[in-house]
């Protein structure tokens, strides 16, 4: 599907009166018409700053709901997920965790979450059926990519545990290219969260490694929250300005053709 936008400026819209008016006359006196082929007059109009834009298709979302993924294995399986436009994807491998240790993924945002916008995403790894014991240590890659429209703004690293009266003392380093997110869990229940901000509005997607370990008593959770932001919109280039000869050429060939004309219409 196309669209055409106007021009407003007058060399702009001289240019289309000399190359609408070349095709006329050239169909009249059955000429060629060396000026107004469709290659030249796109060209031309290009010069004149005038835009042709053809929409793009939009992508496909992922086939499988977040809130369906609830083990890890089940993540494995899907290759990813979409929950408000927000997608998880599995990126291999992983280590020390189990394949049926549980995973909650949900969002926060507008609309339903088949076809809403997330403001939010939050990614939960829990032991299963156990919590994660002294000594541990696990490793999980993956990517996660914001909304149509949207960009990511930053990520949180986070751990918890109610377990041994908050005796426990544990870290959580979430790694992507905004840097590392270290979160701790240290005693007697004190847990000290982390966030990583982007620089950048633009980041659509990102690699993420969250390597985790438990030194002493148990880890009930990791958790890892993502938020989202509007991008803005980078403004479609501007049209470069017509030189001076090309009117005044288009208008030349016009007029000796319409010369041409007149004097077949008198002899007729």
């Amino acid at each position: 599907m196309k669209f055409l936008v106007f021009p407003t400026n007058r060399p702009q819209v001289a240019l289309l009166r000399s190359l609408w008016y070349c095709s006329k006359v050239s169909t009249v006196l059955s000429m060629p018409k060396p000026f107004c082929s469709k290659p030249l007059s796109i060209a031309l109009a290009g010069a004149a700053g005038i835009s042709f834009l053809v929409s793009n298709p939009a992508k496909a979302a992922p086939a499988v709901s977040c809130s369906t993924v609830t083990t890890i294995q089940k993540l494995i399986n899907a290759g990813s997920c979409f929950s408000r436009g927000a997608t998880v994807t599995y990126s291999p491998s992983f280590s020390g965790f189990a394949a049926t240790d549980f995973v909650s993924i949900s969002t926060f945002g507008t609309g339903t979450v088949a076809t809403g916008v997330a403001n939010s995403l939050t990614f939960s790894v829990q032991g299963n059926p156990l919590p994660y014991t002294s000594p541990f240590s696990g490793v999980l890659n993956y990517s996660i990519t914001a909304p149509n429209t949207r960009s990511i703004k930053d990520y949180t690293s986070g751990l918890g545990s109610s377990a041994n009266m908050g005796n426990n003392r544990g870290t959580f380093d979430l790694t992507g290219s905004a840097g590392t997110a270290a979160a701790t869990y240290v005693p007697n229940n004190l847990s000290m969260t982390q966030t990583k901000t982007y620089a950048s509005t633009s980041v659509l997607t990102d690699a993420f490694t969250a390597s985790v370990g438990v030194t002493l008593g148990d880890i009930q959770n990791f958790t890892q929250t993502f938020n989202f932001q509007d991008t803005t919109p980078t403004p479609p280039p501007v049209g470069v300005p017509v030189p001076g000869p090309l009117p005044v050429l288009g208008a030349g060939i016009a007029f000796g053709y319409s010369r041409k004309l007149r004097k077949r219409i008198a002899a007729a």
